[in-house]
């Protein structure tokens, strides 16, 4: 049973790598991977095999044939890899290569055609417009109506399908060649997708999952720096297929706009390493997910996890802050209620950049964190409890500063005292007994 496992797994791996290098003119051969079954099974318990769910396929075989164009496409492809094409032939006008395209608007070539799909391509599809476009739905094609269930039975085959390639599978032939980061990013898009969606079982179960798993929990080697900077990099690239639709003109004109802004800026990157547009990407996003996360996400921690992500100190003082103060007036629903004490304090951990500066090299939280965190402990139309989140991580942070400040001078100790001037004598005693502890 082992053995026929491995086996299984080598081929999915090799078949899900092979799909991502396929390029304009591979059609056939992708058509005839996606209608390999076993490639996409979902293991149960037991190693049994779910056979019920055939979603993924199906998006994209319809892709495939969404048109006209791309159904010839797709017949001259199969003329060229099948032994017995027929009578029909190629012709340069409809059978194009990339180097057709180089030069061109972008949208004569690849919203024309389906590949490449790109190595991420089963990440991808959960960041896809292909998933939030009811009209390019095999359901919304035949005409009855059932895009959301289509849309749930996609997106849970398709977590099901990661989860069992990250964690089940063998082989990591194909899982290696991607960053956590990157493949960390693509998953919290599915917290941008309809509640009806959020709310299935199997969604949220594989989705909190994959969360712990990318993130590191229980795992070693997972640098929490490089998780950051690839989850952050994912968003930015993330964000230029938006642009995709530019003409040539529009183009050129972005182009020279972001090399102006470079000499303007002497050609510096902001003070977490990232240039402009990255953190312009960034922003966006996780405007977006706080602005789901108010309407009606608050209610799932899984949600609430992808939230807290944000708070971590590697990601970008301006990201933290901003995110604090979108989300002030329920900073509290960031607590999980129930959560397990193991987790609890591997997402505090991860949220604070270190010990004593003085010990441990570790960098010194930048003022607007430490205000931030001292704002969100004054809130009068919310208190925060001792048990909430925020708070814990708020005295953490805060009392690890006051700390570092009283071995430094005098002024860093003032400035902390100044800061935290407004909070409740209950919430002060809490920071300076913590800070004692830290020295």
């Amino acid at each position: 049973l082992c053995e026929e496992r491995s086996e299984e797994d080598l081929l999915s791996s090799f078949a899900f790598s092979l799909i991502g290098r396929l390029n304009v003119g591979h059609e056939a051969m992708a058509a005839y991977m996606f209608n390999q079954n076993q490639l996409f099974q979902v293991r149960n318990g037991a190693d049994k095999v779910n056979t019920s769910n055939q979603s993924l396929q199906s998006l994209f075989l319809t892709e495939l044939s969404l048109d006209d164009d791309r159904k010839l496409q797709l017949n001259h492809s199969f003329n060229i890899f099948s032994a017995h094409g027929g009578s029909h032939t190629g012709s340069l006008s409809s059978l194009r290569c990339t180097a057709d395209f180089v030069g061109k608007s972008n949208s004569v070539g690849r919203e024309r055609l389906v590949l490449p799909l790109g190595g991420i391509w089963i990440y991808n599809v959960l960041s896809s417009a292909l998933i939030s476009q009811p009209d390019r739905t095999p359901d919304a094609l035949s005409g009855d109506g059932q895009h959301d269930k289509m849309l749930i039975d996609l997106v849970s085959h398709t977590l099901c399908l990661i989860l069992q390639l990250e964690t089940l599978s063998t082989v990591s032939l194909y899982r290696s060649g991607i960053s956590d980061g990157s493949k960390l990013y693509h998953i919290t898009n599915v917290c941008l997708l309809p509640e009806e969606i959020l709310s299935n079982d199997i969604i949220i179960s594989s989705l909190e999952l994959l969360y712990k798993h990318f993130c590191g929990f229980g795992r070693v080697g997972v640098t929490a720096l490089s998780l950051v900077k690839d989850y952050i990099m994912a968003s930015f690239q993330h964000s230029r297929l938006s642009r995709d639709s530019m003409t040539q003109k529009d183009e050129e004109d972005e182009s020279t706009k972001m090399q102006l802004d470079g000499l303007l800026n002497g050609g510096q990157s902001s003070p977490d390493g990232y240039s402009k547009d990255e953190l312009k990407a960034l922003d966006d996003f996780v405007d977006d997910l706080c602005n789901s996360y108010i309407e009606y996400g608050g209610q799932y921690p899984t949600f609430t996890n992808f939230i807290r992500l944000f708070v971590r100190h590697d990601f970008p003082v301006k990201t933290t802050t901003t995110l604090l103060t979108k989300l002030q007036p329920i900073l509290h629903v960031l607590t999980i209620e129930e959560e397990e004490n193991e987790s609890l304090i591997f997402s505090l951990t991860q949220s604070i950049s270190g010990g004593l500066p003085s010990l441990d090299s570790s960098r010194r939280d930048p003022s607007s964190i430490l205000d931030s965190f001292a704002f969100s402990l004054k809130k009068k139309d919310k208190e925060l409890s001792r048990n909430d989140y925020v708070y814990l991580l708020a005295v953490a942070v805060l009392s690890r500063n006051l700390a570092s400040s009283s071995q430094r001078c005098e002024c860093g100790l003032q400035a902390m005292k100044n800061r935290l001037s407004g909070v409740g004598s209950a919430v002060f005693n809490d920071i300076a007994e913590v800070s004692k502890n830290f020295l």
